[in-house]
Formats: C-alpha cells, structure tokens, sequence
C-alpha cells in the first residue's frame, strides 16, 4: 500500500495542503474545527508531517539547547533535563544537552554557537556571565534562560533557587539548637568560573553576621586548590583526600564548631563521613547539614536543604515556550525556596559548645 501524502490529507478533510501544513504544525492561524478535521483525516490514513518539512516551513528548527555544568549523569542534572524533557517533548521540541567542566570549554561553546545556530532557544544553568559572554550572548537572537544561575545579567528569564533564604533557615537552625561556633565548607571556587552554588558562602556570612555570631565563631572552609582536582571533573563532591583535609582543620582547634553546613549534599556527605571515621558521631558531637536534598541524603538521613531540579527545569521549559510564542511572562526573574528538612544529623550543641 502506497505511504499516504499531504495531498491525501488535503483531499480527505475537504481543505488545501497549505492548510494542512499549519493544522498539523500547530499554527494559530487555523480553526479549532478545521484542526480537527485534518487530524482526523492525518490519523486515519496513518501520515505524519516530518518535521524536517515542518522546520523549512516554520524557519523553527523545534530544537532547544541545554548547557549545564559537570556531567550529564549528576542527580542535578539528569533531574533538570527530565524536567525539560516534559514540557518541551509533548511541544513537539527536541532537547539537545550539553555540558562544560571549565572555562575554556565554555568559551569554545559560544564561540561555535552562533555559527552552528541549530537551535531555537537555549536554557543555561549555574553560570555566571562576565562582560564577554553576556555580549555573545546578547547576539544570538534567541531566547536564553538561565536555571540557577547567580545572576540574571544575559538572560531573558531565569528561575532559581533563593539561596539566601535557604542558608539563613540552615544558621538560625544551628543558632536555636545552641551551636556557638560554626562553620560553612565548601569546594574551591575557580576564579574565571562562578557556579549557583558558590553564592552560598557569601549567604552564609550575612546570615550567620544577622543571627548575631561573631566573625571568628563562623568560619569559613573552603577546599584547597589541589585536593579540588582529585574530585570528579565538573562536579561539586568533595574527594576523601578533600573530606579528610577539611576534617584536619574543623578539628584544629580546642574549641572547635560543632555546627556545620555544606555547599551541597556531595560535597557535605563525605565530610560527615571523614567525622564519623574518626568516631565523631552526629548528633552526639556535632550537628551537620547539608544543601539538594538529593536521593543519597535520605539514604543516610542527613538534614538539608530540599530543591526539586526537575521541577526548575520544567519552570524554566515553560518560560522558554512562552518567549517563543511571544507571550508575557508574569515572572521574568524568579526565585523559589528551599525548604529545611530535619533529619538525624542535628541536634542540640554539646554541653557548653
């Protein structure tokens, strides 16, 4: 039996194939009634538009970009993409995920990218821009949201998490609980690369500051330049090379905090880890949080901050169909919370600590 064409739809539903063409592409130049007419009529002689033809007739090419940090296959980013993944597929768009783990592969990406220009949108995530990629970006003629990012600048919407907020219900948690020293830990932040995630150290000190801890009673730790690149490229894990060098300094001192907070569950669990090698125990000892929420966190009932990636990534989707339809956004920038979820690994401060 010969493959049905557009001229068969055409002839059965009784309209042009020009009509056809934008019934079956979703335009809203036709009908509701005559959309359903040729649908049916499509349906029942088993014909499909290819969406190459679609593309040339629309100037779309139904593919949207996604560039996230670290590998594809992090919790985070697997989870964002799924999120994407629901709202833009059931549109009829591709999603075409990429990734970067350093600075001079994502100046490459935007280099090749108004050259390649194989997209209709782009949805960024965790990158800040400096002067140089904003202007790229500013050239592409595309819509460009960023998911996560630490700043807005270059984008045309974004969504993220409210990190401030979030750190400052993870502090006045350890103040209530009696802590009197604590302490924030956190992966090495290369200077030419600024991630979502390194805004949380500068949360950290505001909030601490604002719940009335003194400088010296909320210290900061960051991971040393050197242990960082033991770590699995692109991701914000701490090494157990890492763990072991941060525990060395939480314990350096006689009085040393016994509230601590971590960039990320990744980076906070093998911490944990390295206290209780030592036969350190929470919440005996010292109380710890970490920041995601992500799976391995429940699994060893560490308390955290909850974010739901998959539940960005379909937001941002969202704000991407709209600028290509060219419909208001009613919230261009947008910030959503993070919820504190207690678990095992806080408790009260150690008696006069």
């Amino acid at each position: 039996m010969a493959r049905a064409t557009i001229s068969d739809v055409a002839a059965a539903a009784g309209v042009s194939q020009a009509t056809v063409s934008r019934a079956l592409r979703g335009s809203a130049n036709v009908s509701p009634a005559t959309r359903a007419k040729v649908e049916q009529a499509a349906e029942s002689l088993n014909f499909t538009l290819s969406k190459s033809a679609s593309t040339l007739a629309s100037g779309r090419t139904m593919r949207v970009l996604l560039l996230v940090s670290g590998p594809l296959n992090t919790w985070f980013n697997a989870s964002v993409l799924q999120g994407v993944y629901n709202v833009l597929a059931p549109e009829g768009y591709d999603i075409i995920p990429s990734f970067v783990l350093n600075r001079s592969q994502l100046d490459r990406f935007f280099r090749n990218l108004p050259r390649d220009r194989n997209a209709d949108a782009i949805i960024i995530t965790s990158f800040k821009f400096d002067t140089t990629l904003h202007d790229q970006l500013s050239a592409l003629g595309m819509p460009v949201v960023g998911l996560n990012s630490p700043s807005t600048a270059g984008f045309d919407a974004s969504i993220g998490i409210d990190n401030a907020s979030a750190i400052a219900s993870g502090v006045h948690l350890l103040r209530s609980l009696g802590h009197q020293r604590i302490a924030f830990v956190h992966n090495y932040i290369p200077h030419d690369m600024v991630y979502g995630t390194s805004t949380r150290a500068a949360a950290f000190r505001a909030a601490a500051a604002d719940a009335g801890y003194a400088e010296h009673d909320a210290i900061m730790i960051e991971a040393d330049q050197r242990d960082a690149a033991t770590a699995t490229p692109g991701t914000t894990e701490a090494s157990a090379t890492t763990a072991a060098h941060i525990v060395a300094r939480l314990l350096s001192s006689n009085r040393h905090p016994t509230g601590i907070m971590g960039e990320t569950d990744e980076f906070t669990i093998p911490v944990y880890k390295e206290l209780l090698r030592q036969h350190i125990a929470a919440p005996r000892d010292f109380s710890i949080m970490g920041f995601d929420d992500a799976p391995i966190s429940r699994a060893l009932d560490l308390t955290t901050l909850h974010q739901d990636p998959a539940a960005l990534g379909s937001a941002a989707a969202r704000k991407v169909l709209a600028l290509l339809r060219g419909e208001t956004i009613r919230h261009v920038h947008e910030l959503v919370p993070a919820t504190l979820v207690l678990r095992d690994t806080t408790g009260r401060a150690p008696d006069g600590r």
